[in-house]
């Protein structure tokens, strides 16, 4: 080796030791760590009920009303289920007690946002910084067991190999467990932050309960819903129109239509009068319906007061133009091909207009 590979190799050396007390204190740092997370993971199943904080609360803000602030604090004190919120509680008292600024709670509760962050960082170092640290303890002993290796000298090999195979194993325990406790964290003390917001709400918030709902009384009966009031809008009644309708459904399509089996369908009749199976089949432009000469013209009658008048077969609106048809110009419909596979009839020629 040259002289600056050496000098490379004697700083690598030179950094075992500390590289390994480094692990060593990651080690102790994250155990204390976990114990500390066991004791909170405890705390909060064993008393947390988020019925009892908002009984607590409400209880604190009749205190605080009836000018009792002792008997205050200490029902705020009794919600000790998280060192966060506990912390956050006893600042909260003092400011009450001494300070008494109203813009302080709202600032105490973005403080702690910033301590929970604090606490998660610990950990969050924990993660990168073990298998780091196990990276770097593996490496730096593969170098003087690759020079033992070269040399015959196994003695140093295999101690060198057990110290980084060690090391590893080491960094990869310190950053699993303070992966855990990262993750598990995150979402205690984001639980918490919300009791907290919870907390200042139903204390200097507005009412305690809602005026609507139900809830048991007492004598543990469900108490009956309230009545909903509302201010009627008042009713103008040149504004409704009325929607005109027809007095009677026709009995017959207005449209003549063809059937499924290739044939145009007979317009719709009355059961005592049947069709002639002799007469030719018309096109559906020049169908007539027999009965309508037969029946007198129906009779509209007159409409209501303050009815709109219906709307007939005779009113212009109801008017159908040929011009305003955009199938006027195909003609009929031809129900059947041509025999011999002849073309239709008119068929390629330009469609004139009737």
């Amino acid at each position: 080796m040259n002289g600056l590979q050496q000098v490379i190799y004697d700083a690598s050396r030179v950094l075992l030791w500390p590289v390994l007390i480094a692990a060593l204190a990651c080690l102790l740092w994250v155990l204390i760590e976990f114990g500390f997370f066991l004791y909170e993971f405890y705390l909060r199943f064993r008393y947390r009920d988020l019925d009892a904080l908002e009984a607590r609360t409400l209880r604190a803000r009749r205190a605080f009303q009836d000018g009792k602030p002792r008997t205050a604090y200490r029902y705020l004190q009794e919600n000790n289920y998280s060192i966060v919120v506990a912390r956050f509680l006893f600042d909260l008292i003092r400011n009450y007690q001494t300070e008494r600024l109203a813009a302080k709670p709202l600032k105490l509760l973005q403080e702690y946002e910033f301590y929970t962050v604090k606490r998660l960082e610990r950990t969050r170092i924990l993660v990168r910084l073990g298998p780091m640290l196990g990276l770097m303890g593996t490496l730096i002993p593969l170098s003087p067991a690759l020079i033992g290796l070269a040399s015959g000298n196994t003695t140093q090999l295999a101690e060198n190999l057990t110290t980084a195979f060690s090391v590893t194993v080491l960094g990869l325990l310190i950053g699993g467990i303070a992966f855990v406790i990262s993750i598990v964290r995150d979402r205690m003390y984001a639980q918490d932050v919300s009791d907290m917001e919870y907390l200042l709400e139903l204390l200097e918030g507005g009412a305690e309960r809602l005026q609507s709902g139900r809830r048991r009384n007492k004598k543990g009966t469900w108490e009956a819903d309230p009545v909903v009031e509302y201010e009627a809008a008042v009713e103008d009644a040149d504004k409704t129109v009325a929607i005109p309708v027809l007095l009677e459904t026709p009995r017959e399509p207005l449209i003549p239509f063809a059937s499924g089996d290739g044939g145009e369908a007979p317009v719709a009749a009355e059961p005592a009068v049947a069709a002639s199976p002799a007469a030719p089949i018309q096109p559906a432009a020049t169908i007539v319906d027999p009965l309508a000469e037969a029946e007198p013209p129906a009779v509209t009658p007159a409409p209501a007061a303050g009815e709109a008048p219906p709307l007939t077969f005779d009113d212009p609106a109801m008017d159908w133009r040929r011009d305003e048809d955009p199938f006027a110009d195909l003609g009929p419909v031809d129900p059947k091909p041509p025999a011999g596979g002849a073309s239709a009839p008119g068929a390629g020629a330009p469609p004139t207009r009737r």
